[in-house]
């Protein structure tokens, strides 16, 4: 959607992981999109205290709640610094694409907020896939 008075230049990208479920979802917002399925790989999210927490022992992916995302301008943005620039990686079911769909793809980092140091997620490969795997 355009906006008056915003030069692309000046336009960054605004997440935001909610509360929600895919089946709380009614309606679209009024800017930005909700982005349900995506599935964190080598860490949990927390609803309760909304932010990335250590995985449970033996559980590889765990699902992601709705996350908003959105545009704004950069100068409104607010800077958070304990926030993960986490990457979000495209992937087929290799069962109805061949193995080379298997090969995931960087589809964009949204930043998600954690408690602890972003580096404890960057060291232990924390991603959100598309497709969990088996």
């Amino acid at each position: 959607r355009s906006r008056s008075g915003w030069a692309l230049d000046d336009v960054v990208m605004f997440t935001e992981v909610t509360r929600m479920e895919e089946a709380d979802v009614k309606e679209a917002p009024a800017d930005g999109i909700y982005v349900h399925g995506l599935h964190l790989e080598g860490a949990a999210w927390s609803k309760k205290e909304s932010t990335l927490i250590d995985a449970p022992p033996k559980v590889l992916t765990a699902p992601l709640p709705v996350m908003y995302i959105t545009g704004v301008l950069k100068s409104q943005k607010k800077v958070d610094y304990l926030t993960y620039e986490c990457p979000v990686y495209f992937r087929f079911d290799p069962r109805k694409r061949g193995m080379t769909a298997a090969q995931p793809n960087f589809m964009f980092a949204p930043e998600i907020r954690t408690a602890e140091p972003p580096m404890k997620w960057i060291l232990r490969g924390v991603a959100l896939l598309t497709y969990p795997g088996d």
